[in-house]
């Protein structure tokens, strides 16, 4: 409930409070002084009784106190729970027959009025009282505060009915053995309760339905009150008229039911005034949200359909680019393949190359070139950055701008491979940027029938000796360094082999032999030996072609997952007296 509900609840509770104590009060002044008015209002009804009026004053001020500091709150416990054994002692009195006397040490004689004596608490008084300060005692405690409002309600209700007896000019229980509720008693009891309903809070029955901005609460806080009222007059009206002046029942009935109407029809018209209204700024709130919402839509169409052409312009843009990039990338690769001696016809040379290049994505991180040392020999660099795509690829070009810069300067490749990874460590500091690229270098040298080579964490090329019939991993790992971007101070050693007419060697990335089946069995370097071993008498373009079609049947696809990069050398018959 919100906190204009709970502070009006809190005012009632207040002001109700405040009302039955002063009654029980006044009564009391009443006693003291002689002045039996203040006690009955009427001398033919019957007084309230001076413990009734203790009683009042008591549970009127505990209602107040509740909401105080815990000394104040433990008071009011107490106020309520005398209240109550107040109220069960009469109870045991009424029923029981044995006497307690505590209405006798307020007023010890006193008078008669008709067959029962003043100044004592009637039974039904004495139950009203047991409810309230039940009522009461629910409130202070929350788990039990939910029965407050029933209480409350219950002591409103048997109070109301005593005042509509003394409404109608027939009080309960007047005339028999019985003590009767006096009228002041009963006016005290409908504060009281009041009190003690507003007490049990908003949150909780009976008063929850009434609170709110809902319909039902609107129409509830609008009709209740006045049927009740309505009702109470028109028996009021019809009573009084009929006993106390001679006009015509039917007349009398008529007119109370004309007024009965009207008064709910003017009820009807405020309500429907109201509701109306509210539906109206509904329906109205809603047309506006509904417009602001197409609005919405609509500019939310034009911002997605221009943003999705702007995407896809941006897109086809950064294609081209890639597209762009991969030619440019596929040109700079090595498309003449140096010769020995250097100017001699490719069919006439000691040496052939057969390459293989298959990039994952638009560019690769795959890298390979060839070229002459001297006149009898010549290099291969390979080399693998680390991922794929548009980032390796730039990397590579870094290391492709350094090797074009120390492969005229050095010939000898761990050398060379250390002069290349100082560079490439002094560029990714630079930028901020941790990369690392695996590399091999060969030089294969013809006059003294010689193989040179420098490894920088790469998978081992493969030497093919036809003449033996075997195939051979080059290196070993005491002779591997480090991959090249990491370590400024590393360096690379060079590993020397002898070299015969018809070898083949055979170089690769991981791109090549790192892949899965279907059940996730990895085809190793191992496999790939085997595969070799296997065709190594065939010629290379027939040797690269069945290895990549083993592979492919391994997979179960025509795509690799990296970029692969293959390169082949092979000592051709030509070179066979140089090299004897």
């Amino acid at each position: 409930m919100n906190s204009s509900s709970d502070l009006a609840a809190s005012r009632i509770c207040v002001a109700c409070s405040v009302v039955a104590a002063a009654i029980g009060a006044v009564t009391i002044v009443g006693w003291v002084t002689g002045i039996e008015a203040l006690a009955s209002i009427r001398r033919a009804y019957i007084p309230m009784a001076p413990s009734t009026a203790l009683a009042f004053a008591l549970l009127g001020a505990a209602i107040i106190l509740r909401s105080g500091s815990r000394y104040l709150r433990a008071a009011s416990f107490l106020c309520a729970g005398f209240v109550a054994l107040l109220a069960v002692e009469k109870l045991i009195e009424v029923f029981a027959g044995f006497r307690f006397g505590l209405d006798e040490l307020l007023v010890a004689d006193p008078a008669m009025f008709g067959m029962v004596q003043k100044a004592r608490m009637a039974p039904l008084t004495a139950l009203n009282f047991l409810l309230a300060a039940g009522s009461l005692l629910c409130v202070m405690q929350a788990k039990w505060r939910r029965w407050a409002g029933a209480l409350a309600m219950l002591v409103t209700i048997i109070s109301a009915v005593v005042l509509l007896g003394y409404l109608h000019g027939t009080p309960f229980l007047y005339g028999g053995a019985i003590i009767p509720v006096a009228l002041p008693t009963a006016i005290a009891f409908v504060f009281l309760g009041s009190a003690l309903l507003a007490a049990a809070g908003t949150e909780f029955w009976p008063v929850r339905p009434l609170v709110g901005p809902s319909a039902r609460s609107l129409l509830l806080r609008w009709f209740l009150p006045v049927v009740i009222a309505g009702s109470i007059l028109d028996g009021y009206l019809r009573t009084t008229l009929l006993h106390s002046a001679n006009i015509n029942p039917a007349l009398v009935s008529a007119l109370s039911t004309l007024g009965f109407v009207l008064l709910v029809s003017v009820m009807i018209s405020q309500v429907a005034r109201i509701v109306g209204g509210w539906i109206d700024r509904a329906e109205a709130e809603r047309n506006a949200a509904q417009e602001e919402l197409k609005a919405l839509n609509a500019d939310l169409e034009d911002r997605i359909a221009a943003r999705t052409l702007d995407l896809q312009n941006k897109n086809q843009q950064m294609q081209e680019e890639l597209a762009m990039a991969r030619e440019l990338q596929l040109a700079l690769l090595p498309t003449q393949f140096p010769t020995v001696p250097r100017f001699a016809r490719t069919e006439e040379s000691s040496v052939k190359f057969f390459t293989f290049y298959y990039p994952v994505g638009s560019v690769s991180g795959d890298f390979f070139d060839l070229f002459s040392v001297s006149d009898t020999s010549v290099g291969v660099f390979i080399c693998d950055v680390m991922g794929h795509g548009v980032r390796s690829a730039l990397v590579t070009s870094m290391v492709r701008a350094l090797v074009e810069q120390h492969r005229s300067e050095v010939t000898d490749p761990g050398e060379l491979l250390t002069r290349i990874n100082r560079g490439l460590v002094s560029l990714l500091q630079s930028t901020q940027t941790t990369m690392f690229v695996t590399s091999f270098v060969l030089i294969a040298n013809f006059d003294r029938s010689e193989l040179c080579y420098a490894n920088a964490g790469h998978p081992a090329p493969l030497h093919i000796k036809r003449a033996e019939s075997t195939t051979v991993p080059l290196g070993s790992k005491g002779t591997i360094g480090p991959a090249l971007g990491l370590f400024n101070g590393a360096s690379y050693h060079t590993v020397r082999c002898h070299m015969s007419a018809g070898d083949l060697i055979m170089l690769f990335t991981d791109g090549l032999f790192e892949v899965e089946n279907v059940d996730a069995d990895l085809f190793s370097q191992e496999q790939l030996l085997e595969t070799v071993q296997q065709r190594c008498a065939l010629p290379p373009e027939s040797l690269f072609t069945e290895v990549l079609a083993d592979i492919r049947r391994f997979t179960g696809r025509a795509e690799f997952d990296d970029d692969v990069c293959l390169v082949g050398i092979e000592v051709t018959p030509h070179s066979a007296d140089a090299i004897a």
